[in-house]
């Protein structure tokens, strides 16, 4: 561990030192990136930006406000089936998009007014019981959502445009896009005093209550703005896979979106982007082994979280201070 320690060490003072460079070579990476990927490749590449964009509504709900929310998948189910809706509605996308975040922001809110008022395995269990809701609700009205056969969703951008760049990239330079902005406006907002008040509120309530705090405001706030995020990257998902069903968004994906945060470091805003590739990237490299893939996967999952309870995000970031 000393010589990865040192390696990292070092590593640390050449970002500190040429950091702006570092930046630029990143940013000219993630623009040619396109170009030197197949099609199945850039479309994982694409997941994986969009995991990290939903890693957000971990972190801030669990990794700051310490609320056990397990209603992300159907969060973001909403926002994927409110994008097509609207779309096939005759709706521009550009108007579905902030549409689809404000259904979703309001069903985490009056799901989130009562189920804020508890606190601990008992939010778990209400927001879990949500999403097994919402995904028996997606094949029971069959006429509305497509049941188990599922809907397909128009595409994002005009043909007219997709002639000119192949749909694959714009796609991905949306999300990448999305989830910068997504990164910086959390980094602000969880660095202010919102943060702090979460961070309050996690370590002791009835000591943040005894300074003014108003806790389930604030759980509160935490909880649509986890659902907001989730929002966001559903009305991205469906124009980006074409086709969405109710098994997308179930319990499983809940946990996929809670694992990106847990891995990167939920304390840490950066951390999103260490814990999508994991999500997103390994189980695709275990195809190979269809029958020991999830054991496989389980276990490296453990043996992260185990020994790097910080996240790789914050392992990282230790190591190179």
């Amino acid at each position: 561990m000393s010589t990865i320690d040192s390696a990292l060490g070092r590593v640390g003072s050449i970002l500190t030192t040429h950091r702006k460079g570092l930046l630029v070579v990143v940013g000219l990476l993630l623009l040619v990136w396109p170009y030197m990927l197949e099609s199945s490749l850039l479309f994982d590449l694409t997941l994986v930006f969009l995991y990290a964009v939903l890693a957000f509504a971990a972190i801030v709900p669990i990794g700051y406000a310490g609320q056990l929310i397990l209603s992300q998948g159907a969060f973001f189910g909403i926002g994927a089936y409110s994008f097509i809706k609207l779309t096939t509605a005759g709706i521009p996308a550009v108007v579905a998009i902030p549409l689809s975040v404000g259904i979703t922001a309001g069903a985490a809110y009056v799901l989130g007014w009562p189920a804020t008022r508890a606190s601990g395995i008992y939010l778990g269990i209400i927001t879990l019981a949500f999403n097994e809701l919402f995904v028996i609700a997606l094949n029971l009205f069959s006429e509305f959502t497509g049941g188990s056969t599922g809907l397909e969703s128009p595409s994002l951008f005009p043909t007219a445009l997709t002639r000119v760049v192949p749909a694959d990239h714009l796609y991905y330079y949306l999300v990448v896009t999305v989830f910068v902005l997504s990164y910086l406006s959390f980094r602000h907002v969880l660095g202010s005093k919102f943060g702090w008040a979460f961070r309050s509120i996690k370590e002791d309530i009835t000591v943040a209550e005894s300074v003014g705090i108003d806790s389930h405001r604030y759980r509160l706030l935490s909880f649509t703005v986890a659902g907001a995020t989730c929002g966001l990257a559903g009305s991205l998902y469906a124009p980006l896979t074409g086709y969405i069903s109710p098994t997308m968004f179930n319990l499983h994906t809940s946990i996929n979106i809670i694992l990106a945060g847990m891995i990167g470091g939920l304390n840490l805003p950066l951390g999103s982007i260490f814990g999508s590739p994991v999500v997103v990237l390994v189980p695709n490299a275990l195809r190979f082994s269809s029958d020991g893939r999830l054991i496989i996967y389980g276990t490296l999952l453990i043996v992260v979280l185990i020994y790097l309870p910080q996240g790789i995000g914050g392992w990282i970031t230790d190591r190179l201070r």
